[in-house]
């Protein structure tokens, strides 16, 4: 019985739906990046949870023909540009149309999927850097595109090349795409194999944040919806913890509940009318209420359980501490090395096309579709 009312999320005005990169061959990548784009089942990202990196160089210069990109010693050609955007429309969504050529929105994606190869080439020059920790084996590959066909065709081997055909994807392509996010993880790992959360550091967080482990008190209570006072009254005369559910079912107006014995699982207050919240918060366990009314109508409630607050010890609290905050530095040194990185190749980086470059906003951040 929520005060509120609400029929759940929505979507705000103004909301217009945007052509993206999309993926292509199941989701298979740990990490999901802001503005990354997904192709083959692979997020194309250098730092995780905290950003993209996208290589940003200068000013665009002569390259030879038919080259839109140069990472280090390493072409991006149109040719594989072009062939990204095929890919990318023969993967979206249905209901979302594909911007036509020479539109701003279509070199807006160009610019997308020109990021993104670039992200591919730095991900593949960073995992050669790396040395024998960040080495893929063709069994590596094999095992996971394995996963990515027994997710999208079963294991079919025949569904399999169907589902790559009308994506406009080779086998080889998807090879390399599902390499490149092998290597990226094993950056990822490379990158904080010397993080470290002791448990001495985990009884400090503990110490130091208590009121996060405080459990306020709870209980779980069930309820009989009905239209009138006379009703309620006849049924809260007739109620038992034993009958309950069956009464509910029998005679309770809340669809949402009346199936389940009139079970609405765990309080939580602030979540309730006020009156209900009320009397329901009065009683103590295996007891049954007089009628309350409340704006839904009549309510006769039954508390099955009741758990008194309390906070959680460390020994019971220690390993979610230990999870929580090693990931949370994992992601602080990711997001640490990914701006180096960012800075590095920025240097190395450049582009035949400025319109085809990463956009610079009026704070002179650099950023990417």
């Amino acid at each position: 019985m929520t005060a509120s009312g609400d029929d759940g999320p929505r979507i705000p005005l103004g909301f217009r739906a945007r052509a993206t990169i999309p993926p292509a061959v199941g989701h298979i990548t740990r990490f999901r990046a802001r503005r990354a784009l997904p192709v083959v089942g692979i997020t194309i990202t250098i730092v995780a949870s905290a950003g993209v990196l996208t290589a940003c160089g200068g000013d665009s210069v002569d390259l030879p023909s038919g080259v839109v990109a140069r990472v280090g010693d390493a072409n991006i050609t149109q040719v594989q540009l072009d062939r990204l955007l095929v890919q990318a429309e023969a993967g979206q969504g249905s209901g979302v149309s594909f911007p036509k050529k020479g539109t701003a929105e279509y070199t807006d994606l160009e610019r997308q999927g020109l990021a993104q190869l670039v992200q591919q080439r730095i991900i593949e020059f960073e995992a050669r850097k790396c040395g024998k920790a960040c080495d893929v084996s063709n069994k590596e590959v094999a095992t996971a595109l394995d996963s990515v066909k027994q997710s999208e065709a079963a294991g079919d081997d025949k569904k399999f090349q169907q589902f790559l055909k009308d994506r406009k994807f080779t086998i080889e392509e998807a090879r390399r795409q599902v390499r490149i996010n092998l290597e990226q993880g094993k950056l990822e790992s490379n990158v904080t194999r010397g993080v470290r959360f002791t448990a001495a550091d985990a009884k400090k967080y503990y110490n130091d944040n208590r009121t996060q482990f405080h459990v306020a008190a709870g209980r779980t209570a069930s309820h009989i919806l009905v239209a009138t006072k006379a009703e309620a009254d006849r049924i809260a005369l007739e109620a038992t913890p034993q009958n309950f559910a069956d009464l509910a079912k029998q005679y309770s107006t809340d669809t949402g509940t009346k199936d389940n014995g009139g079970n609405l699982g765990p309080l939580q207050k602030g979540t309730l009318v006020p009156e209900f919240e009320k009397v329901a918060y009065a009683l103590k366990k295996g007891e049954i209420s007089a009628p309350v009314k409340t704006q839904f109508g009549w309510h006769i409630i039954y508390v099955s359980n009741v758990t008194p607050a309390r906070t959680i010890p460390f020994a019971e609290a220690k390993t979610g501490i230990i999870q929580q905050q090693l990931q949370t530095k994992r992601n602080e040194k990711l997001t640490e090395w990914g701006q180096k990185t960012l800075a590095d190749w920025e240097k190395e980086t450049v582009y035949a096309n400025s319109d085809l470059a990463p956009q610079t906003d009026t704070t002179g951040a650099t950023t990417a579709p």
